[in-house]
């Protein structure tokens, strides 16, 4: 019997090694950028004199990102796919989820990808979500499901929606209440791009990122959904999204909509970024592909929720400091929703502020989710990008590189009203509270928590 214990302790002493190890030593050792990349990135070319035939539509409101997303599927015909970081089954969930019905019903191919990080929790047991899945029309995959306990710092953080070979939308949204919908207090803002083409065929950017969809998709570690539903909870569940959906046809006029071309603005030119599909260790391929667009800009205006680097990413903000003028537009700590990130920025204030950029620390009525990079006055880059270690190392991410003044000057515009909530805190440490910045003291709750997460993350904050 002793024996027997000793044996089973030892063996759960190897596995908290070889699990500590995996997940939390090697992820500390990151990839440099190989000249193969260097080269592809230098022949692609981000900036063109023409018009393209793809054009583009920033989605800054919450109700507006489930409309958007709403009109497309219901103008879909032959395929749709769906990637998300995050699937709740809430309201905004559920909306779209009828949605998604509704075009299975109408013979439409629907294919949809999730990270796995979330399923055990919110989808695995859940009636609606499952019934959903079994629907002939509709295959649903998990990314690295938890199962795969070696790689589970590896996670899918993409989000879009591709529909037939005409249009999709790229961003930081996960599909939830969260990001969807009605704003409420637990809200956060981003931004979505929605790109439509008015050529033939597909258009340049679409090709790209329907074919990093198949390069995912087909992934090792991506699993399908396969699990038998009752046909009583089937019949019951698949009924009650078509009612919904019903409503939701009459609430926003779906089947009328067809100003795509109308609502949208010229581009030149729109190039996609990606961080490799992988389930390990990346690339630093989008800090590297933001130096090199950067390298001989004027201005650089970065926005991301939080800032947590290392000695490459701090060398980066140095580098592009030396050549422009460069600006972060981050969540003040009284307001963020990300405390280990707001508690890391804490902690490294002065070092970020030491690279030459101004931060300004937006109390904004909703945490920003927001991740842009702004150069000069024509190009935008959008996408689930965070200015930090795990989505510059760890996890699958998608930019948009888009040269579009019209595009430039709308972000811009949204950008500017931030700027007039925050305090502007210049790199020699200066601070000016701008007009509409309002004043939160931290409570005593979030100190103390503060206080603690400033000494307990210290050893993580690559994999914050």
């Amino acid at each position: 019997m002793k024996k027997t214990v000793r044996t089973g302790i030892l063996i759960l002493i190897i596995f908290m090694i070889s699990l500590l190890i995996s997940s939390v030593i090697a992820p500390l050792f990151h990839k440099g950028i190989n000249n193969e990349y260097k080269e592809e990135f230098k022949k692609t070319g981000y900036l063109s004199n023409l018009t393209c035939s793809e054009r583009v539509l920033n989605i800054e409101n919450n109700e507006d990102a489930l409309l958007w997303r709403l009109r497309m599927i219901a103008s879909a015909k032959e395929s749709i796919v769906l990637a998300t970081f995050d699937f709740r089954t809430d309201e905004s969930g559920t909306d779209i989820m009828a949605a998604l019905m509704d075009a299975a019903d109408r013979g439409v191919d629907v294919k949809i990808i999730i990270d796995g990080i979330y399923q055990p929790v919110f989808l695995r047991k859940d009636k609606s979500f499952l019934s959903f899945c079994n629907h002939n029309n509709i295959e649903v995959r998990f990314y690295n499901s938890v199962s795969h306990i070696y790689s589970i710092n590896y996670r899918m953080h993409d989000k879009y929606i591709l529909v037939d070979d005409r249009m999709y939308l790229l961003g930081g949204r996960n599909t939830s209440d969260t990001f969807l919908g009605d704003v409420s207090n637990k809200s956060n803002i981003d931004r979505d791009i929605l790109v439509y083409n008015t050529g033939e065929g597909k258009g340049d950017s679409f090709q790209q990122l329907e074919e990093y969809f198949y390069s995912i998709w087909n992934e090792k570690k991506v699993n399908t959904v396969k699990k038998k539903v009752n046909k009583d909870i089937y019949n019951r569940e698949i009924s009650r999204l078509q009612v919904r959906y019903i409503e939701l046809r009459s609430e926003f006029d779906l089947d009328s909509f067809n100003a795509w071309e109308e609502s949208t603005y010229p581009a030149k030119k729109i190039s996609l970024l990606n961080n490799g599909t992988n389930t390990g260790r990346k690339q630093p391929r989008l800090l590297y592909a933001i130096s090199e667009l950067a390298e001989n800009a004027d201005e650089v205006i970065i926005q991301t929720p939080y800032i947590i680097c290392n000695k490459e990413m701090y060398s980066t903000i140095v580098s592009m400091s030396e050549n422009s003028k460069v600006s972060f537009y981050i969540n003040a700590v009284e307001k963020g929703s990300n405390p280990f990130g707001c508690t890391d920025y804490l902690n490294n204030k002065e070092k970020i502020l030491s690279c030459g950029a101004t931060v300004y620390e937006v109390m904004n009525e909703n945490a920003l989710h927001t991740k842009t990079i702004i150069i000069d006055d024509n190009i935008s880059v959008v996408g689930s990008y965070n200015f930090d270690m795990r989505s510059t190392y760890l996890d699958t991410e998608l930019m948009l590189v888009i040269d579009s003044k019209e595009l430039n000057k709308a972000i811009r515009l949204e950008i500017e009203n931030y700027k007039e909530k925050s305090i502007e805190v210049l790199p020699d440490g200066i601070e000016t509270k701008m007009p509409l910045y309002n004043t939160n003291e931290l409570n005593w709750n979030k100190k103390m928590m503060y206080a603690i997460l400033k000494i307990l993350i210290r050893p993580f904050r690559h994999l914050l």
